[in-house]
């Protein structure tokens, strides 16, 4: 048996996708069927169980592949050595949630799924905090150091998530030279 193209197999996982992500977009996950999703890509039910399990598959498998895409970026970024420049870096992240906002927009929101919110903080953390220097704050205790952690990524995944859900009408620059000099104002004047 011959194997599909790479490039048809990514076309077809793509519309099944879509297909869902319409659904899911007014609904919850579990009120989702596979054969809904079919009938809106134009495929049959086979087509679908050759890339997932179940819609629950389908849906991590969309996270997975979004949250890998963040933490390549930011193992990137905390590559780099010296002073992270926060513009550039929140740039980059943003750029990525818009060229996925049709996903992004929607996993970020009240209705997404709050397990796929935790584990993009949990990403952030480590860029957030290089910038900061929370952890390695001495007068802290970690209690404190915890409770600013959930601030500050609280506060960025809020305004990242209206951003997105405005449909970007703030320019990408504007809005990180906003939330840069917003959220972390003793820091602005570092800004670079």
């Amino acid at each position: 048996m011959m194997k599909k193209q790479p490039q048809v197999t990514e076309r077809t996982k793509a519309n099944l996708c879509k297909a869902f992500w319409k659904l899911y977009r007014t609904r919850p996950i579990d009120k989702i069927t596979v054969r809904e999703i079919t009938e809106i890509a134009g495929y049959n039910r086979g087509t679908f169980y050759l890339y997932y399990r179940d819609v629950n598959d389908m849906f991590s498998q969309i996270e997975d592949s979004l949250l890998n895409i963040v933490e390549d970026l930011i193992d990137d970024m905390l590559a780099q050595e010296g002073r992270i420049d926060i513009a550039s870096n929140m740039g980059t992240i943003l750029t990525m949630a818009k060229s996925h906002s049709a996903y992004m927009s929607v996993l970020l929101s009240d209705h997404g799924d709050p397990t796929f919110v935790t584990r993009f903080k949990e990403l952030l953390w480590p860029l957030v905090d290089r910038y900061l220097g929370i952890t390695q704050s001495v007068e802290m205790t970690r209690d404190e150091r915890d409770l600013l952690k959930q601030f500050y990524l609280a506060g960025l995944i809020a305004v990242v998530s209206a951003w997105l859900s405005s449909g970007n009408r703030m320019p990408l620059d504007r809005f990180i030279a906003f939330a840069l000099a917003t959220m972390f104002p003793s820091q602005s004047e570092n800004i670079r």
